[in-house]
């Protein structure tokens, strides 16, 4: 063995600086592991100097007693006859792989060709892994010295003397340990003059149903804090299908105690959540806490989650659900906003904040993270006020040199110390205020992704479909709520709103994946239920013998609803609540205004005159009300104009349009129904290409109802020809017009008006075009994708690829101070209840619950557990929806004898000081709050 002896991995790489280096993965996995096994105990034999990355011209004489590795990869060129002189020269060369196992076989099968043995070539893993460990961090902090240019000050003789301890302890049977700490320690003490703040890693575990035997990351079993990413629906799946593996995660998460595992579980189930109603979206995370606290006793403080779902109001509502952090980090290519920092202060329009983790984890089975770490770490110093690298795993089993990286984490922190989010938070400074984001820095391809990847056949009409049963649910658990407010409960009330909960929970489970099934017969059932409960509590000291209908009205404003009912015997009078009637034998249609969160009595019977028409409701082309107007274009059928009676300004225009390209051609336009409460106008005719070819029929109807300022229209389509491939370039739609290209958009999201610029300004509430004092809306219903043509046309994508639905609502008005009550109002039912009972005592009309803040829009009322000394209460969500802060009084028709604040998890936050029969709020602007309500 040569005195001299030296270790040289030669190649024309380095581990990466200043850029990454992207080559294949089994040439990086190759060098890598060529390196690891120079760093073997039997290789660092009589070895005078740490091993080395050369260049092969440095090497053209290969030298007595020299090892060397040469990775599988690009072509080193070397002299024709290098291996003969190799062997001349009494040398070892070994050729480096993609397996780390199979690199060692070759390293110490050249060594016993050269004629080395001993004890070395059979040392236990683990002191193998250390060594290489080691080596790793000493090439990291060589590569650091270089990326940052900065003078080395490893003590490298006393380092290298630490190895060489170690290595001749090793071989004695002694311990080898303690040197091999004293070499890490002296790595850490160099690295320190380069950055001497705290640096963070992260290790997270994305757990997949398709990998749920994958074992678990080593670091889990080394006791190093991990971050495990889950939704609350897959945490279930995994106690179900790997119980040992379950079992294995629980044990480190023992509930009270500091958890070295943090639980990052943001929802129940991965789905479009962003577009979704905001009912729904609260479901979804205060489900997520309950079975993650149901299967390891604990709830999350973090909120992340596979699928996009990120919006300006989520900060709020995290905080509003008991988190503390987010994981605001794309794992599915949806935009977000672009942040340099790794920690952020993100706030929502409320004010409230949570702590974000903003920086991109980087896959552990990847050898392109390890080669390329140290430019991720330099890039980490040079930019984070709290320097983080993560490592990512998704069920692919990490690459050799993460197992180094441990190793060296085992001997001393070298590059700081590993941690999970919670202490990351509790130790990191957040390095940003990023300040409330706008919602066109979010965006998330649902559209794109339910059409291309997941083949739905209700991409689109899914959503709509979702948004009304939800609007149900909400409905009935508010008649419920109504009632609890007004009596106490019976068993047989707690049955039916376990009944209504579960069937809460079976649509939100199934989500925007509704199909064409037939409507939940469950929901149905107990809507009727608690309508006719209602109805039967109100009218306690009604008279007998007097048919009429009770309809009621779910949500915390005052509408007028359009009905049309069967079974009438004659005509009624037009009077309060009644604002338009018409009759034709049996059937009537109305206009009936009721009361917010109230009631109204309507007869079924009558004597009076049918009621005169106010308004030719529609004639010819026309269809209109005292509020609007609109023009129905002879030759295609579509809007010509749609206009308000004051100003008579066009607001919009609109047409039917195959994209990428087609004509509307009406073959018949007419008036099917002008009455005193209706005026109607129906047209038919076809979508054409440019060679007369026939692409789908359609039927459109435009509706006006007295005393309802709004144009309901409603879109038939048969369609001959498919769209097929990008659905945002591919699909039938409704494209609007509007007359000024200075208009200024907004969209509804999630209960605020946000101003856009953004090409495709998805929105599953409205679409508002303002110009000037002007304000007119498209309230699309839950049709959420829009897309921008120019500066003054929009279409509603109605039917992309796949889609199967045909029939589609959509819904115009101009200026409406609060146009998210439009919105709710449009899609929330109206509970009529046929009942043989006179008006109530208190009047044909009434309301049972009232805010008297317009912009407090209030999502749901339902009933809840009371405190001790109460024996009923409900509770109230409510969010702000103009952007200004303020004041609001909430009002039962029987006063609460206390009141609180609660968060979404119904935990009390601030009891409420009744202000005589009102129940005080203070709100900022775009908040959301819940308020409990109690009676003795």
């Amino acid at each position: 063995m040569s005195e001299d002896r030296q270790l040289h991995l030669l190649s024309s790489y380095r581990l990466a600086t200043s850029y990454p280096l992207q080559q294949t993965p089994d040439e990086v996995a190759a060098w890598l592991n060529g390196f690891a096994a120079l760093w073997h105990p039997a290789a660092l034999a009589g070895a005078v100097q740490a091993p080395q990355a050369s260049s092969s011209y440095d090497h053209d004489l290969p030298r007595s007693g020299f090892v060397y590795c040469v990775p599988e990869g690009p072509h080193l060129f070397q002299p024709d006859d290098w291996d003969r002189r190799v062997e001349q020269a009494g040398a070892a060369v070994f050729r480096a792989t993609a397996s780390r196992s199979e690199t060692i076989e070759r390293l110490l099968a050249a060594l016993r060709e050269a004629g080395q043995s001993g004890p070395l070539f059979d040392v236990p893993p683990e002191a193998v892994r250390l060594f290489a460990g080691l080596g790793y961090g000493y090439q990291m902090l060589d590569t650091l010295y270089e990326a940052m240019d900065h003078e080395k000050l490893l003590d490298a003789p006393g380092f290298w003397a630490d190895v060489v301890a170690a290595r001749d302890a090793l071989e004695r049977g002694e311990d080898y340990k303690s040197p091999l700490k004293s070499a890490a320690e002296k790595l850490q003490a160099g690295r320190e003059p380069v950055y001497s703040g705290s640096l963070y890693w992260l290790d997270w575990v994305h757990i997949d149903p398709k990998n749920f035997d994958a074992p678990w990351p080593a670091s889990l079993a080394a006791g190093l804090p991990i971050t495990v990413l889950a939704s609350g629906e897959t945490l279930e799946q995994l106690a179900e299908q790997a119980p040992e593996r379950f079992s294995e995660l629980k044990a480190k998460i023992p509930p009270d105690l500091p958890q070295a595992v943090d639980l990052c579980c943001g929802s129940y189930r991965d789905r479009e959540d962003a577009l979704m109603p905001v009912e729904s979206q609260l479901w979804n995370l205060r489900a997520a806490r309950r079975a993650a606290h149901k299967l390891f006793g604990v709830e999350p403080a973090v909120y992340g989650r596979k699928k996009s779902a990120f919006h300006p109001q989520l900060p709020g509502w995290l905080t509003h659900m008991g988190f503390k952090h987010a994981v605001l980090v794309s794992s599915d290519g949806g935009l977000i906003p672009s942040i340099r920092a790794s920690a952020v202060n993100w706030p929502g329009p409320d004010g409230k904040a949570v702590e974000a983790f903003t920086r991109e984890p980087l896959p552990a089975h990847d050898p392109h993270t390890f080669f390329n770490l140290v430019y991720h770490l330099h890039q980490a110093t040079s930019y984070d006020s709290a320097p983080t690298v993560s490592l990512s795993h998704k069920g692919e089993a990490a690459f050799a040199t993460y197992h180094d990286l441990l190793a060296l984490a085992d001997l001393a922190p070298v590059f700081g110390d590993w941690t999970n989010l919670s202490r990351y938070f509790g130790g990191a400074t957040s390095g940003d205020y990023i300040g409330v984001q706008s919602a066109d820095e979010f965006f998330a391809d649902y559209l794109d992704d339910r059409t291309t990847n997941l083949h739905r056949p209700d991409p689109v009409s899914g959503f709509p479909r979702h948004l009304r049963l939800r609007r149900r649910i909400d409905s009935a658990f508010t008649l419920a709520a109504l009632h609890r407010a007004l009596t106490p409960p019976t068993p047989e009330d707690e049955d039916a709103l376990r009944a209504l909960a579960e069937a809460e929970d079976a649509i939100e489970v199934r989500g925007v994946n509704v199909g064409f099934e037939e409507e939940p017969t469950a929901l149905t059932t107990l809507e009727t239920h608690w309508a006719k409960k209602l109805a039967d509590r109100i009218q306690a000291r009604s008279a007998e013998g007097q048919p009429g209908l009770m309809v009621f009205n779910p949500c915390g404003f005052t509408r007028r609803v359009a009905l049309e009912i069967e079974g009438f015997r004659g005509a009624i009078p037009v009077a309060d609540p009644v604002k338009a009637a018409e009759f034709s034998g049996t059937t009537a249609r109305l206009v009936v205004e009721v009361p917010s969160l109230g009631f109204a009595w309507v007869p079924r019977a009558g004597s009076a005159a049918p009621p005169k028409p106010r308004i030719k409701l529609a004639e010819g082309l026309t269809v209109r009300n005292e509020f609007i107007e609109c023009d129905v274009d002879a030759t295609t059928g579509g809007i010509r104009s749609f206009r308000d009676l004051r100003t008579r300004a066009t607001r919009f225009g609109q047409q039917l349009v195959f994209n990428p390209g087609s004509k509307m051609i009406a073959r018949d336009v007419r008036v099917t129904h002008s009455g005193a409460a209706l005026g109607e106008i129906v047209s038919t005719g076809d979508l054409i290409d440019e060679r007369d070819e026939i692409l789908a029929t359609f039927k459109q109807r435009v509706r006006a109802w007295l005393g309802r300022p709004v144009l309901e229209l409603r879109i038939e389509l048969d369609v001959k020809h498919q769209p097929t491939g990008y659905p945002w370039h591919a699909f039938y739609g409704s494209r609007f017009g509007w007359r000024d290209e200075r208009a200024v958009l907004f969209r509804g999201v999630n209960g605020a008006n946000a101003q856009t610029g953004y090409t495709r300004p998805v929105s599953p509430d409205y679409l508002e075009i303002r110009l000037g004092a002007e304000r007119s809306f498209l309230f699309t219903g839950g049709l959420p994708f829009v897309q921008r043509h120019g500066a003054r046309m929009a279409d509603v994508i109605l039917a992309p690829e796949g889609e199967q639905a045909r029939t589609f609502d959509l819904l115009l008005a101009t200026d409406r101070d609060v146009p998210m009550q439009t919105a709710q109002g449009w899609v929330s039912p109206s509970p009529v209840v046929l009942t043989e009972k006179g008006p109530p005592a208190i009047g044909a009309s009434g309301w049972l619950a009232h805010v008297d803040m317009p912009s407090f829009l209030l999502m749901s009322l339902r009933p809840c557990e009371p405190s001790e000394g109460s024996n009923r209460a409900v509770a109230g969500s409510l969010i702000e929806t103009t952007g200004f802060s303020g004041s609001a009084e909430l009002r039962f028709a029987r006063d609460p004898n206390t009141a609180a604040l609660v968060d979404g998890m119904g935990n009390v936050l601030q009891p409420l000081a009744m202000n005589g029969d009102a129940i005080p709020l203070e709100y900022s602007a775009g908040e959301t709050l819940r308020v409990k309500a109690e009676w003795i």
